[in-house]
Order: structure tokens, then C-alpha cells, then sequence
């Protein structure tokens, strides 16, 4: 028969046999995952930590994808308004040198190609998205079929041709941040372009150096277009400042999520070299352990008196 205190010890071991046994189990879970636990609870008392962490991760990358579609979209406004800026000044040459010249391609075959080229430039699109519609994105920004014809140099048109609103398009770059970008297709600038482009796209008759108003629209159309061709480079100039400054912007958002991630891995991440250690002692605790049930087990009170 067995001892009563042998029979203690025999509880006392096989619990804790078991506490050893859960450790192990642990140790090689986390040796195969590479993590402390699965489960935010395995994680206690660092679980609210990691919690915030988590969230303050994914809010960093709302952020910098956020900045990288502004980005995109400011960089494609960028291009096509620098073109326009080409269209103002080749136009501006054009009437310069040969607006009374009879030979050669007219002044109004000129106009028109580059009017067109113009309403594809403001019409740019990104994905379905017209970008200088304000916040009509679903609508062309320009539509030319209300244009005047002939129409003058003095009379504003871009109510003729505009197809979006006045909104400025807006997206949250930051905690509390917020950033207004985009440039609108009823912009003075490229309105007092499409007005020049349309004026002489429509007026069929041979320009004449003799008729003084013939003179003075070319004029008045060249100072125009110097002076748009100039406003619309500012607002080229204005959209690279906008994209570098979010540049910077998403560059510490990025790092904030390094900073995240880091931490992260410092709470979930395992030590494998070190848990293969632990392993490797427990088992040998264990194996001590079951050594020590089979020598209780075979205690009797007979072997005892011996």
C-alpha cells in the first residue's frame, strides 16, 4: 500500500507535471508561429498596447495611401496644365510672326487644332475621374459646344464651356489635417486661353495688318495669352510645391508606422535561439518529473518498512 505522503507527492509532481507540460506546449507554438501568442489575450497585460499599436499602424497607412492618390492626381493635373501653358505660348508665337501672313496653314486652322488639343488637356481624367471638374468628377470639365461663335476677346466664356462646380477637393492628410488641392478648368487663365482660341478658331476672314482692330486683337489676344500662359506655369509651380510638402508629410507618416511595426514585433515576435532553450530545459524538467512519478508510484508501505 502506498504512504500517505507519497501519495502528496505524487499530487504535488503531476501538478506539477502538468504547469511543465503547458509551458512546453506554449514554447513550441511559439517556436513554430514565431510569436508569443496567437490571441490578443495570450498577450496580457501587453494586449491593450498591442491593440493601440495595431490601430495607430493602419491609421498611418490610411494616411500615406490617402497622399499617394492626391499625389497621382496632382501630378497628372500637373502634366496636362503644363501643356496648356505649351498651347498658350505656341499660339502666342503663331499670331506673333504670322497672323498676317497669307501663305502657309491660317491662323484659324491653328486655332482650332490647338483649341481642340486644349479641351482634351482640360478634359484629363484619372481613373473616371475628370480632375478639373471641382467636384463634379463624373462631368467634363470642358464642353465646347456652347461656345460663342465668333465670339471676342473682351467677354468672358468659361460659363460657355465649364462643366464642373466650384468645389475644391479635399482629403485628410493627418490627425486634425486636412489639405484643399486642385485647379478648376474655369481658372482665369485657362479661361482667357480658351477665349483666344475660340475667337480666331471662329473668324474665318483673312486678318489684315491694314484694319487697325485686326492689329489690336492681335495684340490684346498676345498679351493675353503671355499673361495666361505665365498664371497657369504659377499654378504648375504651386502643384509641385503641394506634392513635395506631402511627400515630406508621408515620409513621417511612414516612419511613424516603422516605429509601430517595430514595437509590434518587440511584443509578438519570439526569440527563437531563447525559446529553444527554454524547450530544451523544460524537457529536461520533465523528463526529471517523470523519473520521479515512476519512483513515487512504486513506493509501498511494505517498501517503506524495508
Amino acid at each position: 500500500m502506498t504512504n500517505v505522503s507519497t501519495v502528496e507527492q505524487s499530487t504535488q509532481t503531476l501538478q506539477y507535471l502538468q504547469q511543465l507540460q503547458s509551458k512546453a506546449s506554449k514554447l513550441e507554438t511559439q517556436i513554430s508561429t514565431g510569436q508569443q501568442s496567437t490571441t490578443f489575450a495570450g498577450l496580457a497585460p501587453q494586449a491593450a498596447q498591442l491593440v493601440n499599436l495595431t490601430a495607430t499602424q493602419s491609421q498611418q497607412q490610411g494616411y500615406i495611401n490617402t497622399i499617394a492618390t492626391v499625389n497621382t492626381r496632382l501630378q497628372t493635373m500637373s502634366l496636362a496644365m503644363t501643356n496648356v501653358a505649351q498651347i498658350a505660348t505656341t499660339f502666342q508665337k503663331t499670331i506673333s510672326t504670322n497672323a498676317f501672313n497669307t501663305s502657309g496653314a491660317s491662323v484659324q486652322q491653328t486655332a482650332q487644332q490647338l483649341l481642340t488639343e486644349l479641351g482634351s488637356y482640360l478634359n484629363t481624367q484619372d481613373g473616371s475621374r475628370y480632375v478639373f471638374s471641382g467636384n463634379v468628377t463624373g462631368t467634363a470639365s470642358y464642353n465646347p459646344a456652347s461656345l460663342p461663335n465668333p465670339g471676342d476677346l473682351t467677354t468672358n466664356v468659361a460659363a460657355d464651356y465649364y462643366g464642373g462646380d466650384n468645389g475644391v477637393a479635399s482629403a485628410s492628410v493627418d490627425k486634425s489635417v486636412t489639405v484643399k488641392y486642385g485647379v478648376t478648368a474655369n481658372n482665369p487663365a485657362f479661361e482667357q486661353i480658351v477665349r483666344v482660341l475660340n475667337y480666331y478658331a471662329n473668324n474665318a476672314t483673312p486678318l489684315s495688318q491694314a484694319n487697325p482692330t485686326d492689329v489690336a486683337n492681335v495684340q490684346t489676344a498676345q498679351q493675353m495669352l503671355a499673361t495666361a500662359a505665365q498664371q497657369v506655369q504659377t499654378l504648375v509651380a504651386n502643384t509641385g510645391e503641394q506634392q513635395a510638402n506631402l511627400a515630406q508629410l508621408s515620409t513621417a507618416h511612414q516612419s511613424a508606422q516603422t516605429l509601430a511595426s517595430t514595437a509590434i514585433n518587440g511584443i509578438q515576435s519570439v526569440d527563437s535561439a531563447t525559446a529553444i532553450t527554454q524547450l530544451n530545459t523544460l524537457q529536461t524538467q520533465l523528463q526529471a518529473s517523470y523519473q520521479t512519478i515512476n519512483l513515487l508510484q512504486g513506493l509501498s508501505l511494505v517498501n517503506y518498512l524495508k
